[in-house]
């Protein structure tokens, strides 16, 4: 049962709600995105997603601190409202976590894939909800264009009877414009969205009753070298170190070049063969470097700009936590859509020149390294150990270079690598 006459308001214009909401996200995955941000910022510890296909629905819920009717109107139905303006809502009460939000626009991306919209809240015990629809939202603001101002759209109120949950947000997500994908093609992308998942950070997110992990990301165990930065560093890490059981691979554990003045965590790690870095499903390039701003990506890749030529580039793969590029007190960096950083920004030349030095000092590590890595694998060979040991000092330096050169070459069949290794001694 629904009364139309609810106590909801939104003001928008046509223009906004096509640019901000329709417009704004092309991708499921950078819609779900916004909902687990505002999850976080509402100190909620669970996230539960339901993907019903058969229904064609999607269900967002966490058990955060709700919304009631003033914090919807003020809050989440207010276009544009900027929290981290008001006296102490920058960081959350509970936990006191960094928010995520800024703009307040993200509620409108849902639009984008989702032309039925159903909130149900849960704060203090009391419980609403309101249902809003796309089609409806469009009749009641299409005039705005023409006379330049804003119009406003109440959302139909639902009976609190039908809200089941005891605290919290619930997000009912029907009538999609998007085809849905597989739970394994969506878990991976969340989990590489986000890097306040799992263990580390007291925030879960289950998506059909399975948890998303770190290990998700389906790149870990691919790393044959790893760079860390700080605790975001030493956290993957940890991962790397339970993934990684090859004995003829192994991980490097090096804290990477002085990082002051310019605080930056994570890490950057290297792949044993460049064909590796692909998306096992997409078959999309991983050959990237992501930049990620309180724990939400921030940034698909900043490798790609630095157009490195060098064979090693394309074995890099990475995630750069960079807070600084969001500071409350400064300028917004981040694009309308959130998907990128605004490049002239003085904060992200920083950031590009401290990866550049970063990159240099990595590049001369990797190769004496897969030096080192190719030695060994010559090594492996018995004609070619052979060989070697009948060698004087000198030309053992010599063939060590070569076996380097041999193994750096962009080559991932391992038995093509093996007799080019014999074919270059005899």
């Amino acid at each position: 049962m629904t009364n139309s006459k609810g106590p909801y308001q939104m003001t928008l214009s046509l223009n906004v709600l096509h640019h901000l909401g329709i417009g704004l996200y092309s991708n499921v995955p950078a819609v779900l995105s916004e909902v687990v941000a505002n999850a976080w910022d509402a100190d909620a510890e669970h996230v539960t997603i339901t993907v019903d296909k058969n229904s064609e629905t999607i269900t967002i819920e966490d058990d955060g601190h709700g919304m009631d009717v003033d914090d919807v109107n003020k809050k989440y139905l207010r276009v544009g409202y900027k929290r981290r303006e008001k006296p102490g809502e920058a960081m959350t009460p509970r936990f006191e976590r960094p928010v995520m939000g800024r703009k307040g626009i993200g509620k409108l991306s849902l639009f984008s894939i989702a032309k039925v919209i159903e909130v149900h809240s849960v704060k203090d015990g009391i419980a609403h909800g309101f249902i809003m629809d796309l089609r409806q939202i469009e009749d009641a603001i299409k005039d705005s264009d023409k006379d330049g101002t804003e119009k406003q759209y109440k959302p139909e109120a639902i009976s609190p009877e039908t809200v089941k949950i005891d605290r919290g947000t619930r997000i009912i997500l029907s009538n999609l414009k998007r085809q849905l994908r597989s739970d394994k093609w969506l878990r991976r992308r969340l989990a590489r969205r986000f890097s306040i998942i799992g263990e580390f950070h007291h925030f879960n997110i289950v998506l059909n009753d399975k948890l998303i992990t770190i290990e998700d990301r389906d790149y870990f165990d691919k790393l044959q070298y790893i760079w860390t930065y700080g605790e975001k560093g030493k956290e993957v890490l940890q991962v790397a170190r339970r993934l990684i059981h090859n004995e003829d691979r192994s991980v490097l554990i090096e804290q990477a070049q002085n990082n002051e003045p310019l605080k930056i965590e994570g890490w950057i790690g290297t792949a044993e063969q460049a064909g590796q870095l692909k998306d096992s499903d997409t078959k999309e390039t991983l050959n990237k470097i992501v930049v990620m701003v309180r724990g939400k990506l921030a940034q698909e890749d900043i490798l790609e700009e630095f157009g490195e030529g060098g064979v090693y580039s394309k074995y890099i793969i990475g995630e750069i936590h960079a807070d600084f590029l969001d500071d409350n007190a400064k300028e917004d960096i981040a694009t309308t859509s959130r998907q990128k950083i605004i490049e002239e920004d003085t904060r992200y030349h920083s950031l590009k020149e401290k990866l550049r030095d970063e990159l240099k000092y990595i590049q001369q590590q990797w190769t004496d390294l897969r030096n080192e890595g190719g030695r060994r694998k010559a090594m492996s060979i018995p004609q070619i150990k052979k060989w070697f040991s009948s060698l004087n000092p000198d030309h053992k330096k010599a063939a060590g270079r070569l076996f380097g050169k041999i193994y750096q070459l962009p080559i991932d069949n391992l038995d093509e690598l093996r007799q080019l290794l014999i074919g270059s001694v005899f």
